[in-house]
């Protein structure tokens, strides 16, 4: 027990200041949960987004004081996300919950790869104000098909939402904002789906102990956010993901 409970508090801390900062870094939780704790798969993906759920609301409220979050389209987006959280994680607990580690680190390589791109269309646009965004409809279906995919594979959320908000004309901060705010409504029906199936035997402790230092890590990196240059951070994360998630299916599919 110790054992584990001293790779929660700093990967848990770690990945909630990173989130913070730059919106990306929940896909590293469940990879933590299962491959360094040795957590199944349904325990695992509970209390990643056990987690998600308070990172999202103490990111969300820390933005919204800004003025980063706008209700309108963070309601619609998080609409969407509620029904495709839900049907992503039926699909990935009752039919491919033994196949959850490959799915994840295919979504570990296609996050690395859409945090390039964000970065890329930043610096596209560096020099333009962007006031084209999508109509509702669209962020309803941007809500449901990102929330399948993370529901699916524990990816969180921001880490797809947002470099697709950067795309359709938000400003990047608004962007994580809004992002924080649907990683909320993701990541209840995934823990209501995953938790009804995992064991909760000796999981107390680790529980709290994830919940209190994700919760830290959050809290200082999205009231700090705008005083970090997050632009090199989220290059690192982004090239560790790749290279990483490249290397675990060369091992799994070997």
């Amino acid at each position: 027990m110790l054992n584990i409970i001293l790779w929660i508090i700093p990967g848990c801390f770690l990945v909630g200041l990173c989130i913070g900062w730059t919106g990306v870094a929940g896909f590293l939780l469940p990879i933590l949960f299962m491959t360094a704790c040795h957590f199944s798969s349904s325990q695992s993906l509970f209390l990643s987004f056990v987690c998600f759920a308070i990172s999202g609301i103490i990111g969300a409220a820390n933005y919204r004081k800004r003025g980063e979050l706008p209700w309108k389209p963070a309601i619609a987006i998080s609409l969407g996300s509620l029904s495709g959280s839900l049907f992503g994680a039926m699909i990935g607990q009752n039919y491919i919950s033994g196949s959850i580690k490959i799915i994840l680190y295919m979504v570990v390589l296609l996050s690395g790869i859409m945090i390039l791109v964000q970065e890329y269309l930043v610096n596209c646009h560096r020099d333009q104000k962007l006031h084209r965004q999508p109509n509702i409809v669209l962020l309803l279906l941007i809500g449901f098909l990102c929330a399948v995919l993370c529901a699916l594979s524990g990816a969180g959320g921001p880490v797809l939402v947002m470099p697709i908000l950067v795309l359709t004309g938000f400003p990047v901060k608004t962007s994580i904002g809004i992002a924080l705010f649907d990683s909320i409504f993701i990541a209840l029906p995934a823990v209501a789906v995953y938790g009804s199936h995992a064991s909760f035997y000796g999981m107390g402790i680790p529980i709290v102990t994830a919940v209190l230092a994700h919760a830290a890590g959050i809290s200082l990196g999205s009231t700090s956010a705008g005083r970090i240059p997050a632009i090199p951070l989220k290059r690192g994360i982004a090239v560790f993901s790749i290279v990483f998630s490249i290397w675990m299916l060369f091992h799994a599919m070997a």
